[in-house]
C-alpha cells in the first residue's frame, strides 16, 4: 500500500511539473509573438531547464524548445547562440526543418562587431516596450540614432513594431543605423555556401512536409488553403537558384517562410474550429 501511495505521489509530481514547462513553453511562445524576446528566451531557458528534450505541438507542426530558444535570439541579433541552439533542436531531431531554416538564415547574416559597452544598442524589446509606453516613433528612432540598434528588421519583427505603434519613418530610420552597423562585417565564403545549403534543404523539407499533411491528416486540410506559404517556398528556393544571389532578398523570403509557419497553426485551428460549429448546427 505504502508502494501505491507514493506512486501516486510521484505521477502526481510529474504531472504537474509537465503542466507547468507546458504552462511556460506557451507563455514564451506568445512573448516571442509580441516582440519581447528577452521574456521569451526566459522562459524558454526554463522549460529547457526542466526538460532538455521538450518538444510541443502547433496543430500538426512539431515544435522543441530549442529551436525556440533559438529564434528568441535570432530576433534580438544574437546569431552565433541562435545557431548554437538551432545545432542542438537538429541533434533532437534531424527534421526540425523550422530550426534548420533559421540556422541557414543565421548564417547568411552578419555578426556585427561587438559594441562598446557604453553605447548599449536598443534591443527589440526595448524598442517595443516604449511604443507600448506611448513613446512618440520620432523620438524611438532620435534614441535609436544615440545608441544603436541591436537587431535586424524581418517581416516579423517589423509587423509586431508595427502593431504596437511603430511607423516607416522609425522602420527605415532602424535598417539605416542596422546597415551601417553591420556593413564593416560580412558573412564569409563557407558562411554563405553552408547557410545556402541549410536553406536549400529546409525549404524543401517544408515544402514536402506541407504537402503530405495536407493530403494525410484531418487538420492539415485547413493549412495554406491558398498556396501562400507553398508560393513563398519555391520563391525562396528560386532566388537560392539565381546567379549571382540576391542575399538580401534570399534572407527577407526565407524568413517570411518561417513567419507563415508560425502564424499558420492559429489560423488553421480557426478555421477547423468554425467548420465544426457549421456542422454542428
Amino acid at each position: 500500500m505504502r508502494l501505491v501511495r507514493l506512486l501516486i505521489v510521484c505521477l502526481a509530481i510529474a504531472g504537474c511539473s509537465s503542466v507547468e514547462t507546458g504552462g511556460d513553453f506557451q507563455l514564451g511562445r506568445q512573448a516571442l509573438l509580441r516582440g519581447e524576446p528577452e521574456n521569451a528566451l526566459t522562459y524558454f531557458e526554463r522549460v529547457a531547464q526542466s526538460d532538455p528534450g521538450y518538444s510541443s505541438y502547433a496543430g500538426v507542426l512539431r515544435e522543441s524548445v530549442w529551436t525556440y530558444i533559438g529564434r528568441a535570439h535570432y530576433n534580438s541579433g544574437r546569431y552565433t547562440q541562435a545557431r548554437a541552439a538551432f545545432d542542438r533542436a537538429l541533434a533532437q531531431f534531424s527534421d526540425e526543418y523550422i530550426a534548420r531554416l533559421y540556422l541557414g538564415l543565421s548564417l547568411l547574416h552578419s555578426t556585427p562587431p561587438t559594441a562598446p559597452p557604453t553605447r548599449n544598442p536598443f534591443s527589440l524589446q526595448e524598442v517595443t516596450f516604449a511604443l507600448r509606453q506611448g513613446v512618440e516613433p520620432r523620438r524611438v528612432a532620435a534614441l535609436a540614432r544615440e545608441r544603436g540598434v541591436g537587431f535586424d528588421l524581418s517581416r516579423e519583427t517589423e509587423t509586431q513594431l508595427r502593431n504596437v505603434g511603430a511607423d516607416s519613418g522609425l522602420l527605415d530610420e532602424i535598417k539605416k543605423i542596422r546597415a551601417d552597423t553591420t556593413r564593416r562585417s560580412k558573412p564569409n565564403d563557407d558562411q554563405l555556401g553552408q547557410g545556402s545549403k541549410d536553406l536549400r534543404a529546409a525549404l524543401t523539407g517544408l515544402s514536402e512536409w506541407l504537402s503530405y499533411t495536407k493530403r494525410n491528416s484531418i487538420q492539415g486540410r485547413y493549412w495554406d488553403p491558398g498556396n501562400d506559404i507553398n508560393n513563398k517556398i519555391q520563391e525562396s528556393i528560386n532566388l537560392l537558384g539565381a546567379r549571382p544571389p540576391n542575399w538580401d532578398a534570399i534572407i527577407a523570403s526565407s524568413e517570411s517562410v518561417g513567419y507563415m509557419f508560425t502564424e499558420e497553426p492559429e489560423r488553421a485551428r480557426r478555421d477547423e474550429q468554425r467548420d465544426r460549429q457549421r456542422q454542428g448546427r
